[in-house]
């Protein structure tokens, strides 16, 4: 699963300067810690732990930063980013759900957050019953990626999977990850038989796509951005359920006829269950300004990531919502988690 180590070590130091980049000098990805001299104004006197389950350097990374800073300076705390990653985000995740629900320690999750629980009851958390809501704040759908020259578009993959069953290779961020699940997916509805080749995680599967060691991969286009810009994966098909303003020439799966692939990664804060409300209200309109902020709008959009807050009570329905579907997904598509 290691191949093509060089590469990936290039690709990983690319994709961190572009992360980079994305702060535009307004802060740098180590430590934030915002407005650090007035932490009375919080329920407590302490700094906030604002939790990622993954490296620094990534998506999920650079948001929590930029969310991080604008909060420090709204609510005269310090909001400090903590980077927890390993078993698939489920160690930072389970880190929160075993906090104290006091309103200094929450969690920044992502998609992933249902999906690994659906994908196997072991996890240590509850996405439904262990957490208190707070907030939606932007979206993305999922791209679907093949080395340059290899495919023109979905429908040149398709038909090459048609014309060779179980012989074109499928790479994902591991097996039960959504984009395990989102080729499963498609394999259903284009009627087409792939080898997926399970990764630990999607940076590895996308370099392997790059290296053309794998015929597809899906990933956010944050991640793959540096290598389509220099002319090494096409873009296929995105998950979104129109095309985006941003990506005029990329179809949706759905203009395809594949409707089940209508899919959009999200990102939202929680906290441990049990936080109380006045928190919960509190934080929830705090990133509501965050997101008038212009310097925070134009970060994701750099990052494809569409802005947009949603109540607690809207979150908390999502993530039922989600988990419940891609329960039914994998029981559909007959996946074993070992």
């Amino acid at each position: 699963m290691m191949k093509t180590n060089v590469l990936f070590g290039a690709a990983r130091r690319s994709l961190l300067r572009t992360m980079g980049l994305l702060t535009l000098g307004c802060a740098a990805l180590g430590a934030v810690p915002a407005a650090s001299a007035q932490t009375a104004a919080w329920p407590g006197g302490r700094p906030v732990e604002l939790v990622v389950p993954y490296p620094a350097g990534g998506s999920s990374d650079v948001i929590a930063r930029l969310l991080a800073r604008s909060l420090g300076e709204q609510l005269g705390a310090s909001f400090v980013v903590v980077n927890k990653s390993g078993a698939a985000t489920a160690i930072g995740t389970a880190y929160v759900a075993k906090a104290a629900n006091d309103g200094h320690t929450l969690l920044l999750a992502d998609s992933p957050f249902v999906v690994n629980a659906a994908a196997n009851p072991k996890v240590p958390y509850d996405p439904v019953g262990e957490f208190a809501p707070v907030a939606i704040v932007g979206t993305s759908p999922s791209f679907l990626y093949a080395p340059a020259g290899r495919y023109d578009s979905l429908q040149a993959l398709v038909e090459a999977a048609r014309s060779n069953p179980g012989q074109l290779s499928a790479g994902s961020a591991g097996t039960g990850t959504s984009s395990h699940l989102l080729f499963e997916i498609m394999m259903k509805e284009a009627g087409i038989k792939l080898n997926h080749v399970p990764y630990r995680g999607s940076s590895p599967a996308l370099t392997d796509t790059v290296a053309g060691t794998v015929d597809a991969s899906f990933s956010t286009y944050a991640s793959a951005q540096p290598f389509v810009a220099s002319g090494r994966l096409k873009v296929l098909a995105m998950t979104a359920p129109e095309r985006l303003p941003a990506f005029p020439g990329v179809p949706t799966f759905k203009e395809a006829g594949m409707p089940g692939m209508t899919f959009q990664t999200w990102w939202g804060v929680l906290g441990p269950k049990g936080m109380p409300q006045g928190v919960v209200d509190k934080l929830n309109a705090a990133l509501g300004k965050a997101l008038q902020d212009e310097a925070i709008l134009k970060q994701f959009q750099v990052l494809s990531v569409v802005p947009g807050l949603t109540t607690p009570q809207v979150f908390g329905q999502t993530v039922e919502r989600d988990y419940q579907h891609w329960v039914d997904v994998i029981k559909t598509s007959g996946i074993q988690i070992e």
